[in-house]
């Protein structure tokens, strides 16, 4: 009797990541959903007609797919469930059978950040057959906030940060003084990531301007309003869909639907 709140609180957390944006294929269907409960092993379950759709489930039942960027603990000090969802993969429901079989099929991999963080959360890609991502995201509802670009053994190369900073950071500032941006704060900035682990700033997306006003850290600017290029102010890209193209920057986050 003593585990039950825990209980009841990882049946809620697992509900509550299941029904998450993103959280169902994107592709449509003549049956209607339901979800599958499941007590032994622990895991629920959306379902379409044959097809598995998602499943919120504790990450160490697939542990193969664990990495440190996406294994995030709760105050209890258990890891948080992962929700699991298949943008271009038909999967059938009988991996529900034997949840490994998951590893079979291209698949998106969601954790929350924090308990009370709702669709705040690290977003991975793995292609079929594979523990290691070709994409990462941190996502606030589909807002791409960071994106991690990896190279093939899934190690972090470069890091695009999207939101309002001040625009001399040197370092992956995460939480700037939105009252102190700056004659031409960043809206976007890349670094490059040495093997060491050290930060380079390398291009940023910039204000033309000073802010009036501080803005939200998530305010999303005019195309018109910004200047691309590299830091100390050189432009190198005449337009944001050339500065995009030249950094690999995916703010759709479509790399984790395969594409």
């Amino acid at each position: 009797m003593h585990n039950r709140p825990k209980t009841v609180l990882a049946a809620a957390a697992f509900v509550a990541l299941l029904n998450l944006p993103g959280a169902h294929a994107a592709r449509p269907s003549t049956h209607s959903g339901e979800t599958v409960e499941s007590f032994d092993p622990p895991y629920f379950a959306s379902v379409s007609g044959d097809a598995l759709t998602a499943i919120a489930l504790s990450p160490r039942m697939l542990k193969l797919d664990m990495n440190p960027e996406n294994s995030i603990k709760s105050e209890t000090g258990d890891f948080k469930p992962a929700r699991y969802s298949f943008p271009d993969a038909h999967v059938p429901r009988s991996v529900l059978r034997r949840l490994p079989d998951i590893y079979r099929y291209d698949r998106r991999r969601d954790v929350p950040i924090v308990s009370s963080g709702g669709d705040w959360i690290i977003a991975e890609y793995f292609a079929a057959n594979s523990h290691v991502p070709t994409a990462r995201f941190r996502l606030l509802g589909h807002r791409v906030q960071r994106q991690g670009q990896l190279d093939r053994a899934g190690r972090t190369v470069k890091i695009v940060m999207v939101g309002w900073a001040r625009g001399s950071d040197r370092e992956d500032d995460e939480a700037p003084d939105l009252s102190a941006l700056g004659e031409h704060p960043a809206w976007i900035r890349v670094f490059t990531v040495s093997r060491a682990g050290i930060r380079t700033l390398v291009a940023l997306a910039w204000r033309r301007s000073r802010f009036t006003t501080a803005p939200q850290t998530d305010d999303v600017p005019q195309d018109s309003e910004l200047a691309f290029g590299a830091p100390g102010g050189v432009v190198k890209w005449r337009s944001k869909s050339e500065f995009l193209k030249a950094n690999h920057i995916d703010l759709a986050a479509r790399s984790l639907s395969g594409r």
